[in-house]
């Protein structure tokens, strides 16, 4: 092992009331000759053999994590979840804060995975204004073991046991992120005012140590899944419906020509200097809605009944039906 041999070797030095000790020397520095198998000697070499080996056991478990930092070491693996495609597994989105009111109205999930492994996400978005009409979505596919891994980091990571209250960060204006994770049937969701935004460590003003440990877990879980979703091979989200909103646009810019509205009167949605109701689009419409609003701008002035509108489109996901889901 490592090149060494074993030699008894003659020394001067008395070892245990006789003349031959056993040591260990390297190959090329050894001159004495082979002992053969000496019981002795060949007890503190499997002494020796079984040291080493439990050394190296101990060094690759602590190398490969083997501590508190395991899922599966502090919590028990979840039981199994609903595989139907329309059951949401886990959504990860952000609300409310200081943004214009068509961007709020157009909000959407940054992460919605649902039970049979398929993951929406918001794709690039080209930074231009009056922006696209339509959000840029795409869809990807996770495998029962990474959705299982998701699953399991939300236990450790303090989302399925969420606390009454993250405090409140000396933050203004900021959004609320809202992490829901329904496992084993239950459906957990945790709400946390301007998470990410300051330093997590340190005396943070009006948060208790509590408070930002539980923040930091909530972290650690978003980071988890964008590595996942991001690493996940994804192509274009088609929506098959739409939910429409007006919103009081307040002056149309010269780059974006009026269009027409051909589905109904849009007088249903209430004012158009105001923001109103809501509208589904669904069906052989959606179709025809996304190839129109595909050529329009979030500043596009919709035109019904000689009346200008300013519209929101957002996209239905899987577990989405109407503009009651949307909150």
């Amino acid at each position: 092992m490592f090149g060494y041999r074993l030699r008894a070797c003659r020394d001067p030095r008395p070892v245990s009331g006789s003349n031959v000790s056993a040591i260990i020397l390297p190959e090329a520095r050894t001159r004495c000759r082979d002992w053969g198998n000496l019981g002795g000697v060949g007890y503190r070499l499997t002494a020796m053999k079984r040291y080493i080996l439990l050394s190296l056991f101990a060094l690759v478990v602590t190398a490969c994590g083997g501590g508190a930092s395991s899922p599966t070491s502090t919590t028990t693996p979840v039981a199994g979840w609903d595989r139907d495609p329309t059951a949401p597994l886990v959504i990860i989105e952000t609300f409310g804060g200081f943004v214009p009111v068509e961007v709020a109205l157009g909000q959407m999930p940054e992460i919605a995975l649902y039970g049979d492994g398929t993951v929406i996400t918001q794709g690039p978005t080209i930074a231009i204004w009056p922006g696209p009409a339509l959000p840029n979505l795409v869809a990807g596919h996770l495998d029962d073991a990474t959705i299982r891994d998701i699953l399991d980091r939300a236990a450790v990571s303090g989302v399925l046991s969420p606390l009454d209250d993250y405090g409140t960060a000396n933050v203004a204006d900021a959004g609320t992120t809202r992490i829901a994770v329904t496992v084993d049937g239950k459906r957990t969701v945790t709400e946390i005012y301007a998470l990410g935004i300051g330093g997590l460590g340190g005396e943070t003003p009006g948060l208790s140590s509590e408070q930002r440990t539980a923040r930091a877990g909530a972290s650690s879980f978003i980071d988890f899944v964008r590595q996942i979703t991001d690493a996940a091979p994804a192509e274009e989200f088609i929506p098959t419906a739409y939910a429409v909103r007006p919103w009081p646009f307040g002056g149309v810019p010269s780059e974006s020509p009026e269009m027409a509205w051909p589905f109904g009167s849009l007088a249903v949605l209430g004012n158009a200097d105001a923001v109103g109701g809501c509208m589904v689009i669904d069906g052989d419409d959606a179709g025809q809605l996304r190839e129109l609003a595909g050529q329009a701008t979030s500043q596009t002035p919709w035109i019904s009944d000689g009346v200008a509108y300013g519209l929101v489109f957002r996209a239905l996901l899987p577990d989405e039906t109407s503009c009651d889901d949307l909150g």
